[in-house]
C-alpha cells in the first residue's frame, strides 16, 4: 500500500473572501461618518488587494502544489465569489473620484444665494419671495403685522419627476 501523504487544507481562498468582504465593509462603513473616514477608500483599496494576494495564492496552492494542498474546485469557487466584492470595491473607487468636489457648496446656517425655480404648478417662484414678508392670517388687512418664514426646506431630486 502506498504511503497516503497527509494533504493541507488550502485557507487561502478564505482568508482572500474575508479580505474581500472587509472591503466591502470599509466602503459600508464611509456612510456611518466615523473618524478619519478620508483613510477608508485606501483601507478598502488596501483590503482588495491583500484579497486578490490571498487568492492567487490560494489557486496557486489548489492546483501548483496540488501534492501538498487540497481543495481545488473550493479554491475556485471561493475565488470567483470573492471577485465580486473586490470589483465592487475598485469600481467605487474610481467612481468615486470623478465626483466633483463640494467645496463651493453652501455650508450648514450659510445663506443661500437667490434662485428662481418652477414649483409643482409651474409657476416661477424665487427663494427672495418664500422669505418675504407674509401678512399674518388672524391681522386685518389695514394691521402691518407680519411674519417672515423662518427657514425654507430645500428638496434636491435626482432625474425628473
Amino acid at each position: 500500500m502506498p504511503d497516503a501523504v497527509q494533504r493541507g487544507k488550502n485557507i487561502a481562498p478564505w482568508v482572500g473572501l474575508l479580505f474581500a468582504i472587509g472591503a466591502v465593509g470599509c466602503n459600508a462603513a464611509f456612510f456611518v461618518n466615523p473618524p478619519l473616514q478620508r483613510t477608508l477608500p485606501w483601507l478598502s483599496m488596501l483590503f482588495a488587494v491583500l484579497a486578490l494576494i490571498f487568492l492567487a495564492t490560494g489557486l496557486w496552492r489548489a492546483f501548483g502544489q496540488a501534492q501538498v494542498y487540497r481543495g481545488k474546485v473550493l479554491s475556485v469557487v471561493l475565488s470567483v465569489i470573492a471577485l465580486l466584492p473586490v470589483g465592487f470595491t475598485g469600481f467605487v473607487f474610481v467612481a468615486a473620484r470623478r465626483l466633483p468636489s463640494s467645496t463651493a457648496a453652501p455650508q450648514v446656517g450659510q445663506k443661500v444665494p437667490d434662485f428662481t425655480l418652477p414649483d409643482t404648478s409651474d409657476k416661477l417662484v424665487s427663494l427672495d419671495q418664500l422669505l418675504a414678508a407674509v401678512p399674518s392670517p388672524n391681522s386685518s388687512a389695514s394691521s402691518p403685522e407680519a411674519h417672515a418664514p423662518k427657514a425654507v426646506l430645500l428638496i434636491f431630486y435626482r432625474g425628473y419627476w
